[in-house]
């Protein structure tokens, strides 16, 4: 986006030096306030991804430039073809703003679009005003549109591939990105990264004894107590088989209270099981984010090896390991 909105600036400063370009005082200004916005959008995406209120001044600004520059140009069916380039900027507002956003970026097209196309048919060309109107209003609805849903088919299609097909949780790669999250969101205040890791018991016994589509049951009533028992802001996920992850905040590097909370209501649900969990904890500190990921894998593995450890002690109960 910062090339499209330079080359932008580069095609004013090159009508403003032809003899093509605005002539005026009035014209001329409108073109330097266009050529600065063109500058000031092509800075926000020098160095960095701006965020979402960067983004949004960098759509409204490049909408006004283009508004400017056309209105400033004295040959109207140059103006009226340079409307085309609200196309560009329609688009980008489709894929990363709202449909209302995309309206306003069309609105500003339309009515620049109709007033050149007004001043081309007063100069005795009604029907080439009429034909380049068309095809500039054209391309500012098709291109949004396509765009837009594009994201949307794409959208749905990530969305489905973060969860598990079965029990609607997240999968272990989304888990893995979800939890990265909240130790980004959390880093540096004062709490603890809490990980559990439940694997049920006997649930081969229970696929052999009544079937597959008995086993796939329990699995989602073992979801829903899952995400009955943990509290909203929880990480929950499927990582395969018949083990589940947790991963939430505590003010304390203590799981006991939400490890019995799921263990009692997985015994208490419909799916017929119960279950071994495992949980480690550890400070939610000033972690560089790169290092983050090795240490919710050290996370996982701990609160695994502490699930063996209460399966081997019979099932049905919770081990921790102090991770701090």
């Amino acid at each position: 986006m910062a090339l499209i909105a330079s080359s932008m600036v580069l095609c004013l400063i090159a009508l403003l030096l032809g003899s093509d370009g605005p002539r005026g005082q009035v014209p001329v200004t409108m073109t330097w306030i266009a050529v600065s916005g063109g500058i000031a959008a092509t800075l926000l995406w020098v160095g960095r991804w701006p965020n979402r209120t960067q983004s949004i001044v960098f759509a409204v600004t490049c909408n006004t430039a283009v508004a400017l520059a056309c209105l400033a140009h004295p040959n109207p069916l140059a103006a009226l073809i340079g409307c085309i380039a609200f196309a560009t900027f329609g688009a980008y507002i489709a894929f990363f703003h709202t449909t209302a956003f995309v309206l306003y970026n069309f609105a500003v097209a339309a009515a620049v679009g109709v007033y050149e196309a007004w001043r081309l048919a007063r100069s005795g060309h009604l029907a080439l005003a009429g034909v380049d109107l068309w095809l500039v209003l054209e391309v500012n609805i098709a291109l949004p549109l396509a765009i837009g849903i594009l994201v949307r088919a794409l959208a749905g299609d990530l969305l489905r591939a973060d969860r598990d097909p079965l029990t609607g949780l997240l999968n272990r790669r989304a888990f893995q990105h979800h939890a990265l999250g909240m130790m980004l969101a959390h880093r540096g205040l004062d709490g603890h990264l809490v990980v559990l890791v439940i694997d049920l018991d006997n649930f081969k016994v229970l696929n052999d004894k009544r079937g597959h589509a008995a086993g796939d049951d329990a699995l989602v009533q073992v979801a829903r107590a899952l995400l009955g028992a943990a509290d909203g802001q929880a990480v929950v996920a499927r990582s395969g088989g018949e083990e589940f992850l947790v991963a939430g905040t505590s003010p304390v590097c203590n799981a006991d209270a939400l490890a019995d909370r799921i263990c009692r209501a997985i015994e208490a649900s419909a799916a017929g099981v119960t279950a071994s969990i495992g949980t480690a904890c550890t400070v939610l500190d000033h972690t560089p984010p790169n290092e983050q990921q090795a240490l919710l894998d050290a996370l996982v593995s701990a609160s695994d090896a502490a699930m063996y450890q209460a399966k081997r002690r019979g099932g049905n109960q919770f081990q921790h390991h102090k991770v701090c």
